[in-house]
């Protein structure tokens, strides 16, 4: 929760941030996974993300253009909303990517926090909205 926090307040996960070098990056956290895209095309496949565990780069000739957190443990909207509120991070509604079962909020450092509905069937506990994807 205290790393996802930090993305949206600041823009960055430690010394990883929007602009730093791929080779940069790899430097900190050592061989990224690349997408399937990278491998086919190489330097041609612009905007695909490197992936370390949860984190995913996104690489645009060569430089990183996004950094997001896709968290592998379940994080409830009001949850994470609350912790935001306890930061002093402002946040609010993003309606262009609101629709059906997705909720999203724009917050802190121009960072995109989505949530979709997630039901009991599916494995969760509570059915509601969770964190899919935390993106500056």
């Amino acid at each position: 929760m205290d790393v996802l926090v930090a993305l949206v307040t600041t823009g960055r996960i430690g010394r990883v941030r929007v602009g730093m070098s791929l080779s940069e990056a790899e430097e900190l956290l050592g061989p990224g996974r690349p997408h399937p895209a990278i491998v086919l095309f190489g330097s041609r496949a612009s905007g695909y993300p490197y992936r370390w565990g949860d984190l995913a780069l996104s690489v645009s000739d060569g430089r990183v253009d996004s950094v997001a957190l896709e968290p592998s443990e379940a994080i409830g909207r009001d949850e994470f909303l609350e912790a935001l509120r306890r930061s002093g991070t402002s946040f609010e509604p993003y309606p262009e990517l609101t629709f059906d079962g997705q909720a999203a909020f724009r917050a802190g450092a121009g960072a995109v926090l989505l949530f979709s509905y997630r039901r009991v069937a599916e494995g969760f506990g509570t059915a509601g909205y969770y964190l899919v994807r935390a993106r500056v």
